[in-house]
């Protein structure tokens, strides 16, 4: 592993509206950039100005090219950093991590985060049926129906929860998103085998790449903050598997108990 350090002088006065800008700057770019493993922004008061140091964790030279560019040991600079900045140093330093260690070390939090996700899908699940459980017996007439006059049906419910599944690993990812494009809840098509089957197969996909996502969420990307939103990435890792387990179990009343309009059961 390597740190790549840099550091940067700024006045007291503006040091709090550099620190959100080197949040919503490099500090969501380092992030997003694969074979990084961390980021860590330090700060110190010298008289009448602010010492500020970005440490970022990195899988390999190559990884941090990725960010830096060709030129792996000169600073990336954003727009706005001249504005706040004393002066523009344009190295920066690499060291090879030759020991670690301390609970938050390892990235034992996202590995433990990315299995409790894993069995909401499939696996021995704490709150009750998983998934793939609720939704195997499940035909086009039973996901269509809607027993509840004004609630959802389950293809709704599938379809709510798969896009949310996406937004929150594209905030964990970096970027900034307020809802799915198709809306909070999108409309199901017309009934067909093939969509209800591409609509559950689109469920896992996105409940995959999430789950992905977390695992390699070092502990340092967990306290870090969401971009645009007031809560770091452990909290939104929480409210996805409390959002996965609550849709879970509309599913399952739904799938279980539910009476079709006509007065018989609908068909699963």
């Amino acid at each position: 592993m390597i740190a790549r350090s840099w550091d940067g002088l700024t006045k007291a006065e503006q040091a709090e509206a550099y620190a959100e800008y080197v949040r919503r700057t490099g500090v969501k770019d380092l992030l997003a950039t694969s074979g990084n493993r961390g980021v860590y922004v330090l700060r110190r008061r010298e008289g009448d100005e602010v010492l500020f140091r970005v440490l970022s964790l990195w899988d390999s030279m190559e990884a941090i090219r990725r960010f830096a560019g060709d030129e792996p040991e000169r600073a990336r600079y954003y727009p706005e950093d001249g504005r706040f900045l004393k002066t523009l140093d344009p190295h920066v330093e690499h060291f090879d991590v030759v020991a670690e260690g301390g609970p938050h070390a390892s990235g034992a939090q996202g590995a433990e985060l990315a299995r409790e996700l894993e069995t909401l899908a499939e696996g021995d699940n704490w709150h009750g049926p998983t998934l793939h459980e609720l939704l195997d017996a499940v035909s086009v007439e039973g996901a269509a129906a809607r027993p509840v006059p004004g609630a959802h049906t389950i293809w709704e419910l599938v379809l709510h929860v798969t896009a949310w599944t996406d937004v929150f690993r594209r905030r964990l990812e970096g970027t900034a998103v307020e809802e799915p494009e198709a809306g909070d809840c999108p409309a199901a098509p017309q009934p067909t085998s093939h969509a209800w089957a591409e609509a559950t197969q689109a469920l896992f996909a996105a409940h995959r790449a999430l789950t992905a996502r977390v695992s390699r969420l070092s502990d340092a990307e967990l306290a870090a903050p969401i971009l645009g939103r007031p809560f770091d990435r452990h909290f939104q890792v929480r409210a996805a598997i409390r959002h996965t387990v609550y849709h879970s179990g509309q599913i399952g009343l739904l799938r279980k108990g539910a009476l079709a309009p006509s007065g018989g059961r609908a068909g699963w």
